[in-house]
């Protein structure tokens, strides 16, 4: 059994959902296998035979509470000559050096800002961010030998020696 302390949070739980609204309107289907409610100040999460569950239910609400005081927030750098990103109404158009430029709708729940040079993500959740931001990685992988692509300032690239060693 877990416990969430909730101060000046307004929930709601009806129809397997659970709802949250502070400033950004958040729902969360509550799995089959547990039982979610809400005791005073308390929203209390009991698992009856799969713990697991009951752990990475209590991690998202955890991740959505922080989100929703201040968004999650992920930046993509951009380089190479020649890539642009522009947006129209709800989707990204990435021209990446390809003969035609892709595009990726962009979800409700996620905002947009782009500098001249990287792409910021914000969303007050953090899971469905990251799917997010790995599919518009994924558009155009990093080749650390030209320095071209889409890369996350914090991850390290290696580059790979060709040598056999004996």
């Amino acid at each position: 059994m877990k416990s969430i302390l909730l101060i000046n949070e307004k929930i709601l739980i009806k129809n397997n959902f659970l709802y949250l609204k502070n400033k950004y309107f958040c729902s969360i289907k509550i799995p089959v296998s547990l039982i979610v409610y809400f005791n005073k100040n308390n929203l209390i999460i009991k698992s009856n035979y799969l713990k697991k569950n009951e752990n990475s239910f209590f991690k998202i609400i955890n991740n959505l509470l922080i989100g929703i005081n201040n968004l999650w927030q992920i930046e993509i750098f951009i380089s190479g000559i020649g890539y642009k990103i522009y947006l129209e109404k709800n989707k990204i158009f990435l021209n990446l050096g390809f003969s035609k430029p892709k595009f990726i709708l962009i979800p409700n729940f996620v905002k947009i800002d782009l500098k001249k040079e990287k792409i910021i993500l914000k969303s007050s959740f953090k899971d469905k961010l990251g799917s997010f931001s790995f599919k518009i990685l994924k558009s155009k992988k990093f080749d650390p030998y030209k320095k071209k692509g889409l890369y996350l300032e914090k991850k390290f690239l290696l580059k790979k020696s060709s040598k056999k060693k004996q």
